[in-house]
């Protein structure tokens, strides 16, 4: 078993590259175990497989020749690490398709989209409609439920189902949710870099003018081997929620019905046309982030510079919280995000999750700028994470509400955030004491203090008064006895964000 200071030793990454690819899935999550006599006096210490090393070499073989993160992943899921550093590059571009984090599954290689249809499966008897598209996005394989299912885009369409997937979805009309459906399917297209001549050959010129005016709306993302997005009801269409899995050479599609928590997630936005929700009184988790110095970097840069800046951040921590099924909120020098129970999986573990990993994303982009302005500035977002029983409900009109907590939880995540410095996470001691234990065994929290000769050092496991670890005078009276500690670490053995988190 190897620890992730030697596979840093040995292979020459840096940290925040292990702990991405751990999230990613590329490299597989450590054990946590009990130190050895040769670990000194770290409480746990996370070990890896010894095939780790060899796993990573191979990553950075391929992205040196050039492959996708999306690409290597694909390849690793259908070879055992100990052949993947072994086999030829020519080899290897013979990659079979991943099995995708999800309810759907490809149970063997994907050769050609046409053969891959045949064994493509769902769970629970592929209760939901479901359609594979090639490179193209031609329909060349759906179930039953695609053609007749009321979820389905494809049922009860003139001309069957075949040809473009396109010529379908123009069909739609506006209350079936036909522009977020055409422009999630265009997002894939994109993301897969498929052209408009490919996608829109075989549509009328008028179809294709259409799709191609969106098409250039689209911003270019990753490819996540995984997408969704959320269709609000209207009319006779129920909610709905529309997956993408992507394979080396097609793409499923699936459909399946919206919980009733899901209906919260119209109130931050994504509803657009939808009456806001009542206030009401939830469990929730509340992440917020201040940019520190936000003042003196307004100074520092051009008024484009300093926008492009947080931009840039509000679309990385985006990311970020909605992986970990967060809702995002303002952003600006100060993002907030809410994390509510879901159906399964740990919504206080996923605020420390998103937590956890906005840090790591910030540290890089700090790196960026440095470079990009020649300068010695380090970037910081400082977190507060609470949780507790507050309001939740929407504030805005016309379409643009956002989702606002109200309460105490909220109040102490934000004076938290203002009272961090230097990217410090800062977690109340109820938030950690309703963990539960095997999610708590797996965090390192701490605090610093200083010692007889004046000297900073970090006494683990135990908590300070937010008074005595933030700088004078920058707390409130009415939260100075508040007591809280700094995470500074965490490990999750689960990959799926949903049930419980990336960690490093």
């Amino acid at each position: 078993m190897l620890t992730s200071k030697e596979i840093i030793e040995r292979t020459g990454i840096s940290r925040a590259t292990l702990n991405n690819y751990i999230a990613s899935g590329l490299v597989p999550r450590p054990q946590v175990r009990p130190p050895g006599p040769q670990d000194g006096a770290a409480p746990r210490i996370g070990y890896f497989p010894d095939d780790t090393i060899a796993r990573v070499e191979t990553i950075q073989r391929f992205k040196r020749e050039g492959w996708t993160m999306t690409r290597i992943a694909e390849y690793l899921v259908a070879n055992p690490p100990s052949a993947a550093a072994e086999v030829p590059a020519a080899a290897a571009r013979a990659a079979a398709a991943p099995q995708p984090a999800s309810r759907f599954e490809a149970p063997a290689p994907l050769p050609s989209a046409t053969s891959a249809a045949t064994r493509l499966s769902l769970e629970e008897g592929a209760s939901h409609p479901a359609y594979l598209v090639d490179d193209r996005f031609r329909l060349v394989w759906q179930n039953d439920q695609a053609r007749t299912g009321t979820l389905s885009p494809l049922g009860t369409r003139p001309g069957g189902t075949a040809g473009s997937v396109f010529r379908h979805l123009l069909d739609l009309r506006e209350a079936e949710g036909r522009d977020a459906i055409l422009r999630f399917h265009l997002q894939a297209a994109k993301s897969r870099g498929a052209s408009p001549a490919d996608l829109f050959r075989d549509l009328r010129q008028d179809e294709a003018r259409e799709l191609e005016a969106l098409y250039d709306q689209i911003r270019t993302s990753a490819e996540d081997l995984v997408s969704h997005v959320r269709l609000a009801a209207s009319g006779t269409t129920p909610a709905r929620l529309l997956y993408a899995v992507q394979f080396r050479d097609a793409v499923l599609f699936v459909f399946a019905p919206r919980s009733g928590d899901d209906d919260l997630l119209e109130a931050a936005g994504e509803g657009a046309g939808q009456a806001p929700a009542a206030p009401d009184v939830r469990p929730v988790a509340v992440l917020v982030s201040t940019l520190q110095d936000a003042g003196g970097l307004w100074v520092k840069l051009t008024a484009q510079e300093y926008f492009e800046l947080l931009n840039e951040i509000w679309t990385e921590l985006d990311r970020i919280f909605r992986r970990h099924h967060g809702l995002p909120g303002r952003p600006g020098e100060i993002v907030v995000c809410y994390f509510l129970p879901p159906l399964d999986g740990s919504y206080q573990w996923n605020a420390l999750a998103a937590a956890h990993q906005t840090r790591d994303a910030m540290r890089q982009l700090s790196r960026r700028w440095k470079l990009r302005k020649g300068w010695d500035v380090e970037l910081h977002m400082n977190i507060g994470v609470d949780e507790g029983q507050d309001w939740i409900g929407t504030l805005g009109a016309g379409g643009k509400s956002e989702l606002r907590v109200m309460g105490d939880a909220a109040e102490r995540a934000e004076q938290m955030a203002r009272c961090a410095r230097l990217g410090a996470i800062l977690v109340t001691r109820n938030f950690l004491g309703k963990l539960p234990a095997q999610d708590r065994q797996r965090l390192t929290y701490g605090v610093s203090q200083l010692d007889a000769s004046g000297n900073e050092t970090r006494v683990l496991f135990t908590f300070a008064r937010l008074a005595d670890v933030a700088a004078p005078d920058a707390v409130a009276a009415r939260a100075a006895d508040l007591a809280v500690a700094e995470l500074l670490d965490l490990h999750s053995p689960n990959p799926n964000p949903a049930a419980g988190g990336a960690g490093s």
